[in-house]
């Protein structure tokens, strides 16, 4: 039976994803009680409908959170963004490759100067089956947010082909505060799992992760290591629905809001029109 939320937290419901409601204890549809809480849609199901559902949503006063990807164009969820500024509520989205519950253990107000990646997708394996346009879109994410900047002054991406299709793409950015970042994504017949390798570093101190999901190691010139976040969140969807819903509750933006999503999807375009 769906399961009650906490005392505070807004109420949830699920459009799309029933298999994601379940694993939340959640009702796949609003049950039409009386609640005052705030009202969070959640909204997975065909890419393709996803706007219209968080439009009417959106329309209804409610917030809602979009799996990635939010929207079949740039151009749809930029007419969202503005439907939901109008209305005054909250749009979030699940990260490209789910690493809110990584990325949270990022100290407040860090900036990375330096950010490298790399992530070699098992053919087959999660990564892989994420698809191309998902890996680019999380790379290019992980490299923005712990640079803390959206607009690249400069973007520069080569792919390997194999037989006419990708195998690997190398990435490097120049964030408009400086920050400097590289990327490699490519598909491996030869590792039994996903293999993650994420560093980011500024004057005094870094960041690694082995794990898109955490836990992230923080570490300092001077006093050694720390595990800031905690142990692998055990369903990434799950942990992006919690953040957001989190983030309604005390009255905060959006973890990785609808213009942060926007914002990546236009930096896949910009990859894949060099790509071409």
């Amino acid at each position: 039976m769906p399961q009650t939320p906490p005392a505070g937290r807004p109420r949830l419901s699920v459009v799309g994803e029933p298999d994601l409601a379940s694993r939340l204890g959640l009702p796949a549809a609003p049950n039409g009680t009386a609640d005052d809480r705030p009202h969070v849609v959640v909204i997975g199901g065909p890419v393709e409908d996803r706007v219209e559902h968080a439009a009417l949503a959106v329309g209804a006063g409610a917030h809602a959170f979009l799996l990635w990807p939010p929207a079949s164009s740039v151009g749809a969820a930029e007419g969202l963004a503005d439907r939901a500024e109008e209305a005054g509520v909250e749009v979030g989205v699940a990260r490209p490759l789910g690493a809110t519950a990584a990325l949270a253990g990022v100290p407040a107000g860090w900036v990375a100067r330096l950010v490298t990646l790399s992530l070699v997708a098992r053919l087959e394996g999660p990564l892989a089956r994420a698809g191309w346009a998902t890996l680019l879109a999380g790379a290019l994410d992980l490299c923005a947010t712990l640079a803390v900047a959206r607009d690249v002054t400069r973007l520069d991406a080569v792919a390997e082909r194999d037989h006419g299709a990708l195998r690997a793409v190398a990435l490097a950015a120049r964030f408009e505060n400086g920050a400097y970042a590289q990327a490699t994504v490519r598909f491996s017949d030869h590792v039994a799992e996903d293999e993650i390798a994420l560093y980011a570093s500024r004057p005094g101190s870094r960041v690694e992760a082995r794990s898109l999901a955490g836990p992230l190691c923080v570490e300092a010139e001077g006093r050694g290591s720390r595990l800031v976040s905690e142990a692998p969140h055990p369903d990434t969807d799950a942990a992006e629905v919690d953040a957001f819903a989190a983030a309604v509750a005390a009255g905060r933006p959006a973890p990785y809001a609808l213009d942060d999503a926007l914002a990546t999807l236009r930096l896949v375009e910009r990859v894949r029109g060099k790509l071409r």
